[in-house]
């Protein structure tokens, strides 16, 4: 072998190492559980209470059609909130302090909850 040709052959084979460096950058995306502020960005009219860390909303029409029936009392609202930064566990925007909470026997990511002469049906925002 002439010394151009090993010349050659190292030339490329270096080439194609080079090339199948990875140098790019790599963007990575994390998705979390919505929070209130996320939610009252998108409606700032939201119907929301916050349970045990996830945010629930109402007036979700598919959910009202659904034939869903109260399973357990779970705990009450708590506090009421106007600003997302002052949501916690028990905290809700609209709903009334003393408000009971259900769990549904139907469904595991919908919450009945019921004051005075009102029911409400409350579906957890996931992540998205």
């Amino acid at each position: 072998m002439k010394k151009k040709d090993y010349l050659l052959i190292v030339v490329l084979f270096s080439l194609f190492l080079v090339g199948c460096n990875e140098t790019g950058t790599v963007d990575t995306f994390t998705s979390k559980k919505p929070d209130a502020a996320e939610s009252l960005r998108l409606n700032n009219q939201a119907d929301i209470f916050q349970w045990e860390g996830n945010i629930f909303e109402t007036e979700i029409e598919w959910i009202d059609e659904l034939e869903i029936n109260e399973d357990q009392y779970i705990g009450a609202i708590k506090y009421n909130a106007t600003k997302a930064e002052d949501f916690k566990n028990g905290t809700a925007n609209h709903l009334p302090i003393g408000a009971k909470i259900y769990s549904a026997k139907e469904r595991d990511d919908i919450l009945i909850v019921k004051y005075d002469d009102v029911v409400k049906r409350y579906l957890v925002l996931s992540e998205g």
